[in-house]
């Protein structure tokens, strides 16, 4: 009875079903071997138990970027809202004031193209750096599942 009352919250929304993760899996492995898992763990930033079932899903965890990386990321992000600042400010300006200012509004409009293009592709690059080694909570098997796995 139990089981059809939590169904039927499922189907109603009124909960979000719960996965948990209460399998345990054992290997053996060498010195050398548990050395390199918790290095590699180490470098990307992640417990053991996630490396491991990360790599074991098919993910392929992220080293943490270094101290002079992430000052260059720093940079980059403070260049692009230095640019997104100014395009913002040229948008704000009539049509007139962009002429007077650029003396040719097509050079002005190329420009700008330009800029929103870069500021793009320089923010699309800052997420995906900083994106921290996640896979999906809910990653299972469904086959695994039905065959009691």
């Amino acid at each position: 009875m139990a089981h059809k009352e939590d169904a039927s919250k499922q189907q109603s929304g009124q909960e979000k079903p719960v996965t948990r993760r209460d399998k345990v899996v054992v290997t053996k492995v060498t010195e050398q071997e548990l050395a390199q898992i918790k290095s590699s763990a180490d470098q990307c930033g992640m417990t053991r138990s996630d490396f491991i079932r990360a790599r074991a899903l098919g993910y392929k965890p992220r080293l943490r970027l270094s101290n002079a990386a992430l000052d260059g990321l720093r940079q980059l992000a403070a260049c692009r809202t230095d640019m997104v600042n100014f395009a913002n400010a040229l948008h704000g300006l009539s049509d007139n004031e962009k002429i007077r200012l650029f003396r040719q509004q097509p050079t002005m409009l190329e420009w700008y193209e330009k800029v929103a293009y870069i500021t793009n592709r320089v923010t699309d690059f800052l997420q995906s750096a900083q994106t921290a080694n996640s896979y999906p909570a809910g990653t299972t098997n469904e086959e695994a599942k039905e065959d009691g796995a």
